[in-house]
């Protein structure tokens, strides 16, 4: 389970292999525990998209891509895939999800559904060159959903 220390020590063991400072804002970004969209919303002047790559269903499991992007310039902020459990959500959380308009976080405050989210992971991709967490969101004390999020450590708006 991350806490704070064992967020600090994962950065440290991330910044260490990279030889690179990660951005404060961006490690606000990745250590938040709220509603990221909102935090995101606030950082581009409200100017952002979700844009919906791409969704499967399989048996109970619904699996989901999508990025969200700067309205303005395009430039693309994050990309996140996630697992859902749709028996373990509400039915309207799950018809928002499936219609794909708004973030998973965004919908699940919006409707006031109380949850409780637990980072699991924090590292690096080199592949992508992003910063990545993994973290599950429980309702009603059972898993309904796991997102991994990648943010791209070269974006301006870390250092602005």
């Amino acid at each position: 389970m991350y806490n704070w220390s064992t967020l600090q020590k994962a950065v440290v063991e991330i910044e260490t292999k990279l030889q690179y400072k990660i951005p404060p804002l961006l490690l606000i970004v990745i250590i938040q525990n709220g509603v990221l969209e909102s935090v995101l919303q606030a950082l581009v002047r409200n100017n952002i998209e979700i844009v919906l790559l791409g969704q499967k269903k399989s048996g109970s499991m619904l699996y989901r891509k999508v990025c969200v992007r700067n309205k303005l310039d395009g430039r693309v902020i994050m990309h996140a895939e996630s697992k859902i459990e749709t028996q373990n959500l509400p039915i309207l959380l799950l018809d928002r999800i499936v219609d794909g308009k708004k973030g998973i976080g965004s919908s699940i405050e919006n409707l006031r559904i109380e949850t409780f989210r637990h980072i699991k992971k924090i590292g690096f991709d080199r592949r992508r060159k992003a910063i990545y967490r993994i973290y599950d969101i429980y309702i009603r004390k059972q898993l309904a959903i796991t997102i991994k999020e990648y943010f791209p450590i070269d974006l301006p708006l870390w250092n602005s």
